[in-house]
């Protein structure tokens, strides 16, 4: 399972509410190397080493979320997974979140963590039939 932080875009301190994106992006090891535009927020994510070893990738779903300071929300996935996610608050510029992704019963990350204003966390290297898929969630307070 690994987890990346990526630059941001915009940033605020003082926050009561967020409203986030959660991406389900498969990644397979068959294909003509080129990203799909619906993943151009990614691509230069998609490039790096870290996913050399897949050849496509498509998008499989995209879900919202607004979040209030201290509750959490959730998206169930197509994929089976379960996502949940919190906003505790700021620190200077940075959102602070908490996360549980799941697979039915089984967490696969449980996790506090923070980040710019439209950062993007990235959440993956769930087996997946046709490779593994990553979840990029983006935030905006």
């Amino acid at each position: 399972m690994a987890m990346i932080t990526l630059d941001p875009v915009e940033a605020r301190a003082e926050i009561t509410s967020a409203t986030c994106e959660v991406h389900a992006v498969l990644a397979m090891k068959s294909g003509d190397g080129t990203i799909p535009a619906d993943l151009d927020f990614l691509a230069a994510q998609l490039r790096d080493d870290q996913f050399a070893a897949f050849k496509s990738f498509r998008l499989l779903e995209t879900k919202s979320l607004k979040l209030k300071l201290g509750e959490t929300e959730g998206a169930t996935m197509k994929t089976g997974h379960n996502l949940k996610l919190r906003l505790l608050g700021a620190e200077a510029s940075k959102l602070q979140f908490h996360a549980v992704l799941a697979s039915g019963e089984k967490v696969l990350v449980d996790t506090d963590y923070k980040i710019e204003s439209n950062g993007i966390l990235l959440i993956g290297g769930v087996r997946h039939p046709d490779g593994k898929v990553f979840f990029a969630i983006r935030c905006r307070g």
